[in-house]
């Protein structure tokens, strides 16, 4: 047993819950990496990837994320976020796909109207989506 319990959930579902030994976390200044015996923390996570490594010398789960928190007790890591993947499920063509069409969308409203949808939003968690992959 690795001691750190990683739980990720988003609106939808618990995405994933494992023992883990390491948990690195997009932050809005930077990474953050948890152990066990972390201090309490919670903090604002930034769009990036998330890497659960179960063992210590073991390989690390991605994870692409969009928003959201994380909380950490020492014994747990609680990752809630907007919207959340493993980068290995991920479709790269499709992405890029839906991406275009979006930009396309987002190119045909005005500033006024395109601050007041989601297209932005969703324009970038294709764009991280992306990054997650080619970081992978």
């Amino acid at each position: 047993m690795a001691g750190l319990v990683c739980d990720i959930v988003t609106p939808q579902a618990l995405l994933y819950s494992d023992d883990a030994y390491m948990v690195v976390v997009p932050g809005v200044e930077g990474e953050m990496g948890f152990l066990q015996g972390h201090v309490p923390l919670v903090s604002v996570l930034a769009d990036g990837v998330t890497r659960v490594q179960n063992q210590k010398d073991g390989d690390a789960k991605r994870f692409a994320l969009q928003g959201g928190y994380v909380e950490v007790t020492g014994e747990k890591v609680i990752i809630l976020a907007d919207r959340a993947l493993p980068v290995d499920a991920i479709d790269a063509g499709a992405v890029r796909d839906q991406l275009a069409g979006l930009e396309a969308d987002l190119a045909a409203l005005s500033d006024e109207e395109a601050s007041k949808s989601m297209l932005p939003t969703d324009v970038a968690w294709c764009q991280v989506q992306l990054k997650a992959i080619d970081a992978a």
